[in-house]
């Protein structure tokens, strides 16, 4: 018996999503049957035409009343026209990037009762192996969510393209109430370019670096204020893991609450019964994973990777980058609960080399530099996709948060995606080629150099 797998895409700005491309191909060498399942404008029905040259059958959900949908209402209407398909696996991408939340596959699970696997690496059909190398085998129908592992290959110039089938709001009869912004429980307020991690850059020759990590390593490190503790927000406010820093920005006497062992429908009656109607989750795996399946649950609006939060007319206000990084939007959710992930600082070294891609044809002799000074190696989001260094490496919010006395950019051009990771450590140098890269705007001491130069 062929599987039959259904491949979720999203396009973005005409491009296909490359996470997604990569859940496709993998798809393809399985064999079997795949369909190409995205919810787009009409425009979209081209480039899913072209896809059927690959030997897929194309379906496209399109219709005004999804227009605008957040995670929510996006995974409602997706699993609504999964009912209408025969599948023995979802596959998709980790996650988008634009939106970066990696929301959708977990609450996908959630409403259809399937298992669901993050960061798939490689799949034979039957196992699927995660990173960080643990093997699993399905038992049942599944939801796989794959990292960037592989791209999409080109149709044959032999292929003939068939047709997209188009699926409107006739077809799938889904409530309007529940689609687009009407059934979005949250909502972007404002948005702006980020301002925070600011800093006056002062730029020196390349032979300065070994003095200025020599006096970065001695400072002090300068003690954050102690965090305001919020006022009026309404109802009670709780956490998960180690996010009460942040709980305690929104509320007074926030609570912790202990998730371990629990399933999504337990702890989302423990948030019910207990009047909570904001919640903030330390932004780990796991906890995104239960957020996400018990947002559905609860219709709660959820808001990926948070790095500010606020009171506004009683209803938290929940900051984090948009748009692909470039700036960062304020955000609340108009749903009785309120909830959030947030990214929190992983404790390292007192010394980081972070290399971005200017920095890749330096690799191996930064790799050295670092070991030398007894420094701890980062890297970018597209270093870390190109192979080049693993994903456990990367700094910024899809990464890690660091801290260090001293961190060292190199070749990185400094997106806020990237900034917002390392926006708290001590003395930061950048080193980039191009003198007006946005690193600069953000570190303490520039160094305009090429990275085989520096070293």
């Amino acid at each position: 018996m062929k599987n039959k797998i259904v491949v979720l895409l999203k396009f973005y700005r005409g491009e296909l999503n490359p996470f997604d491309g990569a859940a496709l191909e993998t798809a393809l060498r399985l064999g079997g049957e795949v369909t190409a399942l995205a919810m787009a404008p009409p425009a979209a029905a081209d480039a899913m035409r072209s896809l059927t040259r690959l030997g897929v059958r194309a379906v496209l959900l399109s219709d005004r009343a999804y227009a605008g949908s957040d995670t929510i209402a996006t995974s409602y209407i997706l699993s609504e026209a999964l009912g209408r398909l025969e599948f023995d696996a979802v596959f998709c991408g980790r996650q988008s990037v634009d939106g970066d939340t990696g929301q959708v596959p977990a609450m996908l699970a959630q409403r259809m009762g399937l298992e669901f696997y993050n960061k798939v690496m490689q799949t034979d059909g039957k196992s699927l192996c995660l990173r960080g190398g643990e093997t699993v085998f399905p038992q049942k129908r599944y939801v796989a969510a794959f990292e960037k592992i592989c791209a999409l290959r080109f149709p044959s110039i032999f292929s003939s393209a068939g047709e997209t089938e188009v699926w409107d709001n006739a077809v799938l009869r889904l409530d309007p109430e529940r689609c687009g912004l009407r059934g979005s429980p949250t909502r972007v307020v404002s948005s702006r370019e980020s301002t925070v991690g600011r800093r006056v850059c002062t730029f020196v020759p390349p032979s300065a670096l070994p003095s200025l990590i020599a006096e970065g390593l001695k400072k002090t490190p300068v003690r954050a204020e102690g965090t305001k503790i919020g006022e009026g927000l309404l109802g009670r406010c709780a956490f998960v893991g180690g996010a009460a820093e942040a709980a305690q920005k929104l509320a007074r006497g926030a609570v912790s609450l202990d998730v371990s062992g629990k399933t999504p429908e337990e702890i989302a009656e423990e948030i019910a019964s207990g009047g909570y109607r904001t919640v903030l989750w330390e932004g780990t795996d796991r906890y995104k994973e239960l957020a996400a399946r018990t947002a559905v649950l609860l219709g709660a609006g959820l808001c990926a990777d948070c790095i500010d939060f606020s009171v506004r007319e009683g209803r938290a206000v929940m900051t984090r980058p948009a748009c692909g990084g470039n700036v960062i939007a304020d955000i609340v959710a108009e749903s009785p609960v309120s909830m959030a992930t947030v990214k929190t600082a992983c404790r390292g070294s007192d010394l980081m080399f972070s290399v971005g891609r200017g920095g890749l044809c330096a690799k191996e002799e930064i790799v050295a530099l670092a070991e030398r000074l007894g420094g701890e190696i980062g890297c970018s989001r597209v270093a870390a996709d190109s192979g080049a260094f693993p994903y456990e490496a990367q700094v910024g919010l899809t990464g890690k948060i660091v801290n260090p006395k001293v961190y060292v950019a190199i070749g990185i051009s400094g997106a806020v995606q990237h900034t917002c990771g390392m926006e708290n450590s001590g003395t930061v140098i950048a080193v980039n080629s191009n003198r007006e890269e946005r690193i600069f705007g953000y570190a303490d001491y520039g160094i305009v150099a090429d990275a085989r130069e520096l070293i």
